[in-house]
């Protein structure tokens, strides 16, 4: 029986499924900034796989105690962790976002500073 759970997560990485609906119950839901990471796990030895790793990259968190998801650019995945002897020990469906900029109070971005050069790169 383990192994049919076992190839049933394997077949689940295996077919591209992005669809948050069909995600197995106990599926946790990140939502990440590009360029930010998201902590996952403290477990020694962990192994992290994801279904599309241009999305996210699992690295080791700055004090090296913790495993984090760097999103590297937007769109969705899903990730499992592994500890041990292959033992299933979570699944993140991750959702990367595009970094929020600076925005003054009206959500406009900020205004563009008169010094430096024009925008025909010649000077003011």
């Amino acid at each position: 029986m383990r192994s049919a759970a076992r190839l049933a997560l394997v077949l689940l990485f295996a077919s591209g499924v992005s669809a948050a609906e069909t995600d197995p119950p106990g599926t946790v839901h990140l939502s990440v900034e590009v360029g930010k990471t998201a902590p996952v796990t403290k477990e020694p030895g962990a192994n992290i796989l994801c279904d599309d790793p241009a999305v996210v990259a699992p690295e080791y968190a700055a004090d090296g105690n913790a495993l984090v998801l760097r999103g590297l650019k937007a769109g969705e995945t899903l990730c499992g962790v592994w500890i041990g002897n292959q033992k299933p020990a979570g699944l993140y469906r991750v959702q990367v976002v595009p970094e929020a900029g600076p925005k003054t109070d009206g959500g406009d971005p900020p205004p563009v500073s008169d010094a430096g050069e024009a925008s025909d790169g010649g000077p003011r």
